[in-house]
C-alpha cells in the first residue's frame, strides 16, 4: 500500500514539475510598447516598428494600429528600435535595455521627411517642316 502511495506522490510531483517548465520559459520574456506620433502630436497608424536584439541579431517586427500604438513581445537584452513610414524620416533608438518581465514603454515621434523628387520626361518632337509653309484643303460647291 505504501508503494502505491509513493508512486502516486512521485507522479504528482513529476506532473507539477513538467507543468512549471513552460512558465520558466516565459519568465525570459518582456514587452515593449508605445505610441508613435508626428511632430504635431497626431498619432501615426501603419508605422513599421522593428526591434533588433543587439547581441543575437534577432529581429522582431510589428506595426502601429489605428491609434498609433504598438506592442512587441521580446526576449531580455539590449535592443535597437526603428520606426519607418513613407513620407516621414526614419527614427532609431539604440541602447534600450529590456529586463525579465519588464513592460517597457518607448514612445516615438516622427518628423516629415524632406522629399526630393525629380521628374524626367522624354518624348520625341513631332516632325514639322519649318522651311515651307503650305496650307491645303478642299473647297466644296457650297463654299463657292
Amino acid at each position: 500500500m505504501k508503494s502505491i502511495i509513493r508512486f502516486v506522490v512521485q507522479i504528482a510531483l513529476l506532473t507539477a514539475v513538467l507543468a512549471g517548465l513552460p512558465a520558466a520559459g516565459y519568465a525570459q520574456e518582456a514587452t515593449m510598447s508605445g505610441t508613435v506620433s508626428d511632430s504635431t502630436g497626431g498619432v501615426l497608424p501603419g508605422v513599421t516598428i522593428t526591434a533588433v536584439h543587439e547581441a543575437s541579431g534577432n529581429t522582431f517586427e510589428t506595426a502601429t494600429d489605428e491609434r498609433g500604438i504598438y506592442r512587441i513581445p521580446l526576449r531580455i537584452g539590449g535592443y535597437r528600435v526603428t520606426a519607418a513610414l513613407a513620407g516621414f524620416a526614419t527614427v532609431t533608438r539604440t541602447g534600450l535595455e529590456v529586463l525579465v518581465g519588464q513592460q517597457t514603454t518607448v514612445n516615438l515621434q516622427m518628423a516629415p521627411s524632406s522629399l526630393q523628387e525629380s521628374v524626367t520626361v522624354t518624348a520625341e518632337a513631332p516632325l514639322v517642316d519649318v522651311s515651307q509653309s503650305r496650307a491645303s484643303g478642299n473647297v466644296g460647291s457650297r463654299q463657292m
